[in-house]
């Protein structure tokens, strides 16, 4: 699909100085800027088979993510609303828009914006919601307990999670879907020259980004390491600045933020999984109609077991090439103590954990810890 982001900015107004000071956000009438958006329409139309399909759908909406255009969730969740606009008879079309639209606050600024009706559709990690809904999101930031994508997706894919996961978000004017959580692989740590990381005493006094997430930062101060939250449109600057030694993220973002220009080491420590949570305004949600939903909510299982797929496939290929043609040196750290050192992490994520949640993780927590919970 081609298109201008800057059209889509124009579009949905999208632009920095629109975008600063989300807290002050109003949730705005859905079809109040119907003239502007007419003559913003006529004046910027999208070129090719994308305008076609833009121009025909009733209804139009946007779907906020923080990857780049070529990542393998844009090119999902482009498949997937082609589809859902063609299975709805072209009723409803929803534009991708990658990298968070260039938004000075990155996600955090994204679920805002979303939760307020400025946007439609966002998808956003975990760790970037700890604080919005720890009762229940704190099962997939859990550190060194998933093995791998698969041990999360058995637990999040079950229905019990979507309805607590949906229930927690409510209050915040977002919705959450069964099957609504795709794939972005186990996180891993790039580190700088100097840095590398072998057995788990490495991590003391490392200074590492993280996201602004409590339960990762909490998990590498119970490691040692010094963490320090940055959104991911500033990772790049404080790597090559050094105001950081250090990183995590799935090998997709090592790629796709080109973080292979200013770390040197691939340190293969598998140590939380990373996903995409798809949260819809509500009001816009549930101003669709029924068949539309229906169309969607049988979609999703379709698109997101692609998408898995998809992503680890893309993952292992990956590793291959940071480290063979972009010249990372990649260690297999000893981490084997960390479950241990982590008991009072877990307790603490655990118990703001609802019954419910509680109920999907106790079983793999007791068996990695030895530890009742």
């Amino acid at each position: 699909m081609t298109y201008s982001r800057r059209n889509f900015l124009w579009l949905t107004g999208a632009t920095s100085s629109l975008a600063i000071a989300t807290s002050q956000w109003m949730p705005q009438a859905r079809g109040a800027s119907t003239v502007d958006q007419d003559i913003l329409n006529q004046v910027l139309p999208f070129p090719g088979q994308y305008g076609e399909y833009y121009q025909q759908a009733k209804i139009k909406a946007y779907h906020l993510h923080n990857q780049p255009t070529e990542s393998i969730l844009h090119q999902a969740l482009e498949s997937f609303w082609i589809d859902v606009f063609k299975q709805t008879q072209g009723e409803l079309f929803v534009t991708p828009i990658p990298l968070d639209a260039s938004m000075p606050a990155g996600d955090p600024q994204a679920v805002q914006l979303v939760a307020a009706g400025r946007f439609e559709i966002v998808s956003v990690a975990g760790p970037i919601i700890d604080k919005l809904c720890p009762e229940v999101i704190g099962i997939q930031n859990i550190g060194f307990i998933h093995e791998s994508s698969q041990d999360v997706f058995e637990i999040i894919n079950q229905p019990l999670f979507a309805e607590i996961c949906h229930q927690s978000v409510s209050r915040y004017n977002l919705t959450y879907l069964p099957h609504g959580t795709f794939n972005n692989g186990m996180r891993n740590i790039t580190s700088i020259e100097g840095k590398p990381l072998y057995t788990i005493e490495d991590f003391q006094d490392l200074i590492i980004r993280v996201p602004p997430s409590q339960d990762i930062s909490e998990t590498m101060k119970a490691l040692g390491a010094i963490p320090k939250q940055y959104t991911m449109n500033q990772v790049f600057t404080v790597l090559q600045n050094s105001t950081v030694q250090a990183q995590e993220n799935p090998l997709s973002v090592v790629k796709g933020f080109q973080l292979y220009e200013v770390t040197k080491y691939l340190n293969i420590t598998n140590h939380t999984w990373s996903g995409y949570n798809m949260f819809f305004n509500t009001p816009f949600w549930e101003s669709l109609s029924v068949s539309v939903q229906e169309v969607i909510s049988r979609l999703l299982p379709i698109y997101q077991a692609q998408q898995i797929k998809a992503q680890e496939d893309y993952n292992t290929q990956l590793f291959s090439e940071l480290t063979e043609e972009l010249g990372m040196i990649a260690t297999q750290p000893d981490t084997s103590m960390a479950p241990r050192k982590l008991v009072p992490v877990y307790r603490s994520i655990y118990q703001q954990l609802n019954p419910q949640a509680r109920s999907l993780i106790k079983a793999k927590l007791e068996a990695k810890t030895g530890v009742s919970f």
